[in-house]
């Protein structure tokens, strides 16, 4: 079974986008860099999310893939910023009925993510 499959497929990526999007919107620190439109960027979170759990590769599909860092690198993400979006991440991750390993990996796959963002964002901004 794959950690998609496990995750709760389609239902369980769509809680925790749902979970994860109340609380970035409601986060001071994350907010400005958030556009207007959330349900088109709860969209490509979905499809994200449910490529990384190892299901239909949405994401590539609908948006051609891409270096996540790179698709991020005109915007001025910061470490302070990463870490809010991680703590709205772990915090929504507890709502979704889901093994907790499955739910450490994406987790720590989100991490190593983050920081290349950031990396790439902060050096982009200097």
């Amino acid at each position: 079974m794959s950690a998609y499959e496990q995750f709760g497929g389609e239902r369980g990526v769509s809680q925790l986008v749902d979970a994860f999007y109340n609380l970035v919107y409601a986060d001071p620190v994350l907010l400005p860099l958030f556009p207007d439109d959330k349900e088109r960027v709860k969209q490509h979170q979905f499809e994200f999310l449910t490529q990384l759990l190892g299901g239909p590769k949405l994401y590539t599909e609908r948006r051609g893939g891409g270096n996540l860092a790179m698709i991020h690198r005109d915007h001025p993400i910061s470490e302070t910023h990463a870490g809010h979006w991680l703590g709205c991440m772990e915090q929504a991750l507890k709502t979704v009925d889901a093994p907790e390993a499955v739910k450490r990996q994406l987790f720590h796959r989100l991490i190593m993510s983050s920081s290349n963002v950031v990396r790439v964002c902060s050096h982009h901004f200097e």
